[in-house]
């Protein structure tokens, strides 16, 4: 079996999202869905339910007035924000461990992903792009494939490096070189499995290579390209990897972004991220302050 063959197959071994995740981006879809039937489907499980509400009444995601129930966060802040911070609570316990062929900590994927979902999201506000309800999900699952891949990278380290250093290649194409796939590939398929939007999916497969996707999800892959890039140059869960992605000017020059406006955004992700890093930092014992996942 090749390298490539053995990752694919690694994909299928990732736990599928819990079905509170499944269930509530079924009903986004639906325009007959009721809040009291979502609220349902959040309330079987009690420690969803505090975790929901902390999060709805935090300066990031809430309003200013304290929010008491789940019916009332999810009409106050909408289906899609919810389904947000579900997903956050859902896939936290996988992003949030060292991956050890990225030379990332506990901390530094997941303080990463949450940081390209964050200022992807204010990104599309600054410039004004519609239909952007995704870039939040995309930029969080943007780097799902490392938590499959870095297993396989971890072995095959000093080759990537090294045709990274010779070649002066960026990580994801020395990673193509080596292992004939690269953790971009392996996120779309891992996101493809979960049953997630072709944006979201096309975002994560094509975010180091915007240029590449098909016309119709551009837009997003081009958003999450450029949030991931300001996000590295920051130092946002920077490993191994971090100074060797290159920015799509062509991507910048699509959505208009000049410094003044990437200053701006960094200015905002920064304020967004002083809001959520404590709720979601993991702690010591791998459990994160603030919000804790339930098993159910």
């Amino acid at each position: 079996m090749t390298e490539k063959k053995k990752i694919l197959a690694a994909v299928k071994s990732v736990p599928s999202l819990p079905s509170v995740v499944v269930k509530l981006r079924k009903y986004l879809n639906d325009p007959e869905v009721s809040f009291d039937e979502l609220a349902k489907v959040i309330q079987v499980d009690p420690g969803l339910t505090a975790n929901v509400l902390q999060l709805a009444n935090s300066a990031y995601f809430g309003w200013s007035k304290t929010i008491k129930t789940v019916k009332e966060a999810i009409t106050r802040l909408g289906t899609n924000r919810i389904f947000q911070m579900v997903l956050c609570m859902s896939v936290a316990p996988m992003v949030r461990k060292p991956i050890r062929g990225y030379d990332t900590t506990a901390e530094g994927l997941w303080e990463h992903s949450i940081a390209v979902a964050v200022c992807a999201e204010k990104l599309a506000e600054t410039l004004g792009l519609k239909d952007m309800e995704e870039a939040f999900t995309a930029g969080l699952l943007h780097d799902m494939g490392k938590v499959v891949m870095g297993t396989f990278v971890e072995i095959d380290d000093e080759p990537i490096k090294e045709i990274m250093h010779s070649d002066n290649l960026s990580f994801n194409e020395a990673e193509q070189m080596v292992m004939g796939i690269d953790h971009a590939e392996v996120a779309g398929e891992l996101l493809k499995a979960w049953n997630l939007p072709d944006d979201v999916v096309a975002a994560a497969r094509w975010h180091h290579q915007p240029g590449r996707c098909d016309e119709e999800h551009q837009q997003l892959v081009d958003l999450i390209h450029l949030a991931d890039v300001l996000c590295i140059n920051v130092g946002w869960g920077m490993g191994a990897d971090g100074l060797q992605y290159k920015l799509s000017e062509a991507a910048s020059k699509r959505l208009g972004v000049g410094s003044g406006v990437a200053e701006e955004v960094i200015l905002k992700t920064m304020m967004g991220m002083d809001e959520l890093k404590d709720m979601f930092k993991p702690s010591t014992e791998g459990e994160p302050h603030g919000v804790k996942h339930s098993t159910r």
